[in-house]
């Protein structure tokens, strides 16, 4: 608004100047004619002189000068104030016109010859109103007239302009004046000297005296020249500083600008203090960490700003600052902590620091460098879960092969006594009770064995409604908790490995059960369903079995939601915390995966979900649980183990076959060629899958395949469900059978084997 106002003012001051000049240029027009020759002469000079400008220093900047005052003079005193008017005019428009580094628009024309128009006008009345005053003669070298003259010129040009000035910048009359126009008034006078000297010589007919007044004007100009040079070149090293000192700032900001630009690509938080500990910077990562930004924790305390904690979260920990300046670092190198954000959330982090120095190697604070190592917390962490789980599947290995060793044999032995006629049935009832407590007793290692390198799947197509059913009833049996199953009739098949399926399903209703303490129903629902396909899958949708088991207990805490599958992670104080990881390995190794519900007070919903089998499920046939099939034939039986091989011997004698038995794969090899050479070929080999020291049976079925290609092989093996075990056919195997095995599973796949290479079978 005051700048409007301001413009305003300008524009009619400026119109005031024009049309006061444009009024006395009108007066003074007609006594042009008076004195024609004289006035061409004098505006020819006038109008040369204008044209010549010199270069005078301002309080800031430069400025032109005109040199047309002395022409203009020289009128006033030749042929009167009213003709001067007129050259003054012309000479304004010359001034503006020539020789300027800018084209100036048209008003600033007039307004420089109205300008002039005025300061010859009051130079030329006080010129006539001394020469009154003073009576001064025509005739007579009007000195003091020439003085007031140039007097009231410079007053009036000087104020003309500097109003103008003062109206278009703002700044007050007197300053603007002052600074830059009180100055010049020196050579404005020495002009009217110079005029009045020529004038004295000229009256006189002494103008050779002129050379002589020549040489200090000479000296006085060369010394204005020296002076204007020096200016010249001082001015030239101001702005030189000046540019320099403005290239050093947009330097700094350039460099702030790209050390905020790194600061922000930076993934870690980093904060720098003074010497007190008092926080001067945060990047977008600390103000995200902290929970601050760069105005409220600007001066703060850094402890106050990074709350740091040991990485339990138990301790606070103080941030090394006053350390780091006394050493030049972090004592340890890397403090691990835990850091508290602002959104609550712990997070684990690590700290490095270093001081900071000026440039004369003063140091001036500290740098603090916060990285987010959560993640590499975890990973650690996962690694040494695995390196556990590893060394826990190896060990469990050769506790499952020694174990089921052992079963094996009891199996064997309990098997061949309840095939004795003599048994009372209460004796034959306990007998198979141990048998099915012998077999069940294998299922106590398959936890352990999923997570060691023995653990693959044995899968084939399956229907597991059945398999589901028992293993609930089972699992729920003597207990107060009621199990229901709700399995539909087109249930899809699913391509499973039994056991662990079973395995899975009892760990969950295991844990269902013991999270109703005071009783309760488990439901176990399966269902057909189809769910959307995977981002990198062919786009059908996925069909699945899914295995719903709801209970009625307590629910799982939602911090705890996202952890159970992990392994050793359990809230029981007796648990082991491998019980749903095992799960969670096993469904994914069959393609599957497993999810959980649960709000506490509603209890849990654990969601098993199989992928669908391609294949052809033949149902199931019934057979009475006595009978199993018999045979003839002749059997080679190899395995280390003393007890196991005889018991294995025993069981097929039982079954009508004629066995022989070896200990190791050398052994095999050798009497299986003996007796073909001999004319008493063997129908088939029951070998161990591993002979320590010695020729286990992969090794031994392929040297017997080089003599004999059609070989009938069955591999047995007490590491439950190992690779080998579960590819068995791709090595040459005919039949596969996992310790501890019961009497009916050596006679279904010992008859089924031979039934297929056409030997003779039991009538």
């Amino acid at each position: 608004m005051q700048t409007n106002r301001s413009q305003v003012w300008l524009r009619v001051y400026v119109g005031g100047v024009i049309t006061a000049g444009s009024l006395l240029l009108g007066w003074a027009a007609p006594t042009v004619k008076d004195y024609p020759w004289q006035f061409v002469g004098l505006l020819a000079m006038a109008s040369a002189l204008s044209a010549l400008k010199i270069h005078v220093p301002l309080a800031r900047g430069w400025a032109t000068m005109s040199t047309s005052f002395a022409a203009l003079l020289v009128a006033m005193l030749t042929v009167g104030p009213a003709p001067a008017l007129v050259i003054a005019a012309v000479s304004g428009w010359v001034q503006s016109a020539f020789h300027t580094k800018t084209r100036s628009p048209l008003y600033r024309h007039v307004f420089n010859s109205a300008m002039l128009v005025l300061s010859v006008g009051a130079a030329g009345g006080t010129l006539l109103m001394i020469r009154t005053v003073f009576q001064v003669p025509e005739d007579a070298l009007p000195i003091p007239p020439i003085i007031g003259a140039t007097a009231a010129y410079f007053l009036t040009n000087s104020l003309v302009v500097s109003t103008a000035v003062a109206l278009s910048t703002g700044q007050p009359l007197w300053r603007c004046w002052h600074d830059n126009f009180l100055w010049t008034a020196p050579g404005y006078f020495l002009t009217a000297g110079v005029v009045a000297l020529s004038a004295i010589l000229y009256r006189d007919g002494t103008w050779y005296v002129a050379l002589f007044v020549l040489v200090p004007i000479a000296f006085i100009y060369h010394s204005y020249k020296v002076y204007f040079g020096r200016l010249t070149e001082e001015q030239r090293a101001v702005q030189k500083m000046a540019d320099l000192h403005a290239s050093a700032r947009e330097d700094l900001a350039a460099e702030k600008e790209r050390l905020a630009v790194t600061l922000r690509s930076i993934d870690d938080a980093v904060i720098t203090t003074d010497l007190q500990g008092r926080v001067t910077m945060l990047n977008v990562v600390a103000e995200q960490l902290t929970g601050r930004t760069q105005d409220t924790a600007l001066l703060k305390a850094i402890d106050d700003v990074l709350c740091l904690w040991d990485p339990d979260g138990t301790t606070v920990q103080e941030v090394p600052v006053a350390r780091i300046l006394e050493i030049g670092r972090i004592p340890e190198q890397q403090v691990n902590a835990s850091l508290m954000t602002g959104q609550g959330t712990r997070l684990s982090v690590s700290l490095t620091g270093a001081p900071m120095f000026d440039r004369e190697g003063q140091r001036v604070g500290v740098v603090l460098v916060v990285r987010d190592v959560t993640e590499s917390v975890r990973l650690m962490q996962e690694r040494v879960r695995a390196s556990k789980l590893e060394s826990l599947g190896v060990l469990a290995g050769g506790i499952a092969h020694d174990f089921n060793n052992v079963l094996t044999a009891v199996v064997g032995n309990i098997a061949l006594a309840r095939n004795d006629e003599t048994l009372s049935r209460e004796t034959a009832t306990w007998l198979e009770e141990a048998e099915r407590a012998c077999l069940r007793a294998r299922t106590l290692t398959h936890q352990l064995l999923t997570f060691s390198r023995g653990g693959d799947p044995v899968k084939r197509a399956m229907h597991i409604g059945h398999l589901v059913d028992a293993t609930v009833r089972f699992a729920v049996s003597g207990s107060n908790v009621r199990g229901t199953v709700e399995v539909p009739a087109d249930l899809w098949a699913v391509e499973a490995d039994e056991g662990q399926v079973e395995q899975v399903v009892h760990n969950i209703v295991l844990n269902a059960k013991q999270a109703m303490s005071r009783g309760g129903q488990v439901l176990v629902t399966c269902a057909n369903v189809r769910l959307p396909a995977l981002p990198d899958a062919p786009r059908e949708p996925r069909q699945l079995v899914r295995i719903s088991i709801k209970d009625q207990g307590q629910g799982i805490p939602v911090e705890h939601l996202d952890r159970i599958f992990d392994p050793y992670f359990t809230t029981k104080p007796s648990g082991t915390g491998l019980g749903l990881a095992v799960s969670h390995a096993v469904i994914q190794n069959h393609g599957g995966f497993i999810t959980a519900e649960s709000s506490l007070g509603s209890g849990a919903t654990f969601n098993i979900y199989l992928p669908r089998s391609t294949k052809r499920v033949a149902p199931a046939v019934l057979q009475p649980l006595l009978a199993v099939p018999h045979g003839r034939g002749r059997v080679l039986v190899m395995d280390d183990d003393r007890s196991i091989a005889t018991v294995t011997a025993s069981m097929l004698r039982s079954l009508g076959y004629t066995p022989e038995i070896v200990s190791d794969g050398e052994m095999a090899v050798e009497g299986y060629i003996q007796a073909a050479h001999a004319g008493e070929p063997f129908d088939a080999l029951v070998m161990d899958l591993t002979v320590p020291g010695g020729m286990g049976g992969a090794e031994a079925l392929a040297e017997l395949r080089r003599f004999d290609p059609r070989v009938c092989a069955i591999v047995m093996s007490g590491y439950a469900d190992t690779g080998l075990l579960a590819e068995y056919q791709q090595v040459g195997f005919a039949g596969r059978l996992a310790k501890p095995f019961s009497l009916r599973d050596l006679a279904v796949t010992l008859h089924d084997l031979l039934a297929d290479v056409r030997l003779r079978v039991p009538q």
